[in-house]
């Protein structure tokens, strides 16, 4: 209970120096001068926002190109042992690593905890409490968080539903104003023929994988023009 305070009052303290200039790098930076290992192109979309547990520092890996949105919390132990103690007299502890591979996303507000070992190429849903070994290439979600389809039937399905998505924000936007088009279709912009090359450039970069993009594209056509959802001549 008051390691986690700490961490709350930690939090509170960072909002306090840092307000809104608290940025991805700086706290990156912060954690690994605590002893946190972070991989290369890691982010943290929102840092006044997460908890990094620094009680046990060394027993954290997160690999390289992680994704880590806002709310997100991740605890190398926890303090419920205190309950047994208060019973039995006995001090158990409750201290374990937690490793995150490569190329993971982990959704608003997920709690991952002690022991967690998450695989590669891993996909969580927002609000997931996430424990235990993760299966690379897979998506997972809910409270526990559990697998709901391997990493491929996601691209799967994701695809099948671009264009019913494309429709729908289509008919909720200005279509007479090709700026507001263009800003809620950005990251669709890749799959248009017709999109403004620098927007496509750019949802290639924040992909992480700017190069894979390229090559993707070089040899696979582009599906959409915008006329064809909006029966522009």
């Amino acid at each position: 209970m008051l390691s986690r305070i700490k961490m709350y009052i930690r939090k509170i303290i960072r909002r306090a120096v840092f307000g809104s200039s608290l940025t991805s790098d700086t706290f990156i930076k912060s954690l690994k001068k605590s002893g946190v290992s972070i991989g290369e192109g890691t982010q943290f979309f929102d840092p006044i926002n997460n908890i990094v547990d620094l009680q046990n520092p060394k027993l954290l890996t997160i690999g390289k190109n992680v994704r880590i949105t806002s709310g997100v919390i991740i605890l190398t132990h926890d303090f419920s042992w205190s309950v047994v103690s208060g019973v039995y007299g006995d001090c158990i502890g409750g201290v374990r690593p937690v490793i995150i591979g490569d190329n993971v996303f982990i959704g608003m507000r997920s709690i991952v905890l002690m022991g967690t070992t998450i695989g590669n190429n891993v996909i969580i849903g927002a609000g997931s409490v996430v424990s235990g070994n993760l299966e690379s290439n897979s998506v997972y979600a809910g409270n526990p968080a559990i697998k709901i389809m391997s990493l491929e039937e996601f691209y799967t399905k994701r695809k099948g539903q671009n264009e019913d998505q494309i429709e729908k924000i289509l008919a909720n936007i200005n279509v007479a104003d090709k700026n507001e088009i263009w800003k809620y279709l950005r990251e669709y912009s890749c799959q248009f023929e017709d999109a403004p090359e620098s927007l496509s450039e750019q949802i290639m970069n924040d992909s992480g994988y700017k190069e894979i993009c390229w090559q993707y594209y070089k040899t696979n056509e582009r599906l959409y023009r915008l006329k064809d959802f909006m029966n522009m001549e």
